[in-house]
């Protein structure tokens, strides 16, 4: 893309985070640094383009193995969605930009991606990440997921917020609301003027708001299942699903610091659900029964020992997993529906038929 040329290609050699052979950048040159354990990546880049990417400095996108200001720029395309904690990962690569230095960011925009039908994500849902030190082990979300969903003003909006909180000394000078690349993202371009000089925690215990995350015994793909919820003290009525929480005071002030946590049972009391027919709908496995709600989840034992669990969207009632792509036993297996507190507990087992 010319953006990237007009902007990159005359600093030399740089890093760019999670590069791909099927998204090259024409008279840019770069180092290409990813995660060596990033085997979905590396099978997509195989299907799409018939080869990978050499990997040259093998190394996870927020904790780099670089020297302080030793890189021209950084280009990212696609890859700071993939990334639990966005400001701990922003902090790393302004660390490792020179002075004038290039940080050269292509994102998903929500309007124009799978990630449409997810909200946009808060700022204090990133300061919650940062104060917390969110990680790919703790985040409710499963890795190749996006953890965070935004719009263009979204993403502009946290890097002047940093600026302002003195966590960056950076000066965007260019946006793309629709980027020349591929079309389906956005992109932005920022300059480091100088290394900032990191703010200390504050002092203050007041709590700002609290970060409400839906405890499952498992990881989800694609929904969002964390709330904010302002102000120094929750309400006696939640809006939220039924279930278990955890639950996390975030501190005012910048950098965010987090209190106390603890766990909040919200809303009815319900049994155990009770599962009376799965059919199959194309590549749907849909359930019906009793006491089913939008946060009962789904364990499924398979003929081989092996067993998975799964948070299923509920339509009319129903429970429906969308199996689409996913090994599916050629054999009865049996499924076994779960409700969260308050009340709660596992129901009883489905003999599941094989998908015709």
């Amino acid at each position: 893309m010319e953006l990237a040329r007009r902007w990159l290609g005359a600093l030399g050699k740089g890093v760019e985070i999670g590069g791909s052979a099927f998204n090259p950048f024409p008279g840019v040159r770069t180092f290409n640094v990813d995660f060596p354990s990033n085997a979905v990546f590396q099978r997509a880049q195989e299907e799409i383009s018939g080869r990978t990417l050499p990997i040259d400095v093998f190394a996870a996108a927020d904790r780099l193995p670089l020297a302080p200001e030793s890189l021209p720029f950084l280009l990212n395309s696609h890859v700071i969605e993939h990334l639990p904690d966005t400001i701990r990962a922003l902090g790393e690569w302004d660390r490792c930009l020179k002075p004038e230095g290039i940080a050269f960011f292509i994102v998903p925009h929500r309007q124009r991606t799978f990630d449409r039908e997810r909200p946009r994500t808060d700022l204090r849902h990133h300061l919650a990440d940062f104060a917390l030190g969110n990680t790919a082990a703790t985040d409710p979300l499963v890795p190749t997921s996006h953890y965070h969903v935004w719009e263009t003003a979204d993403f502009v909006a946290l890097i002047e917020f940093l600026v302002a909180a003195r966590f960056l000394d950076w000066e965007i000078v260019a946006v793309e609301d629709v980027d020349s690349k591929a079309g389906n993202g956005f992109t932005v371009v920022a300059q480091k003027r100088a290394s900032a000089p990191r703010p200390a925690p504050p002092a203050s215990t007041r709590v700002a708001f609290h970060h409400l995350t839906l405890a499952l015994p498992f990881q989800v793909a694609g929904r969002t299942l964390e709330r904010i919820v302002p102000g120094g003290t929750l309400p006696a009525q939640l809006d939220l699903p039924r279930g278990l929480y955890r639950v996390a005071p975030i501190l005012e002030g910048f950098p965010p610091r987090a209190g106390k946590a603890f766990e909040l049972e919200v809303g009815p009391r319900v049994p155990p659900p009770k599962l009376e027919s799965a059919t199959w709908e194309g590549d749907r496995l849909a359930f019906a029964g009793r006491n089913l709600t939008e946060t009962t989840w789904l364990e499924a034992t398979y003929p081989d020992g092996s067993a998975q669990r799964v948070l299923p969207h509920v339509e009319a009632k129903r429970l429906v997993v969308d199996l689409t792509g996913l090994a599916v036993p050629k054999e009865l297996f049996l499924v076994v529906g779960v409700n969260p507190p308050p009340g709660g507990g596992r129901g009883r087992a489905i003999r599941v038929e094989p998908r015709g």
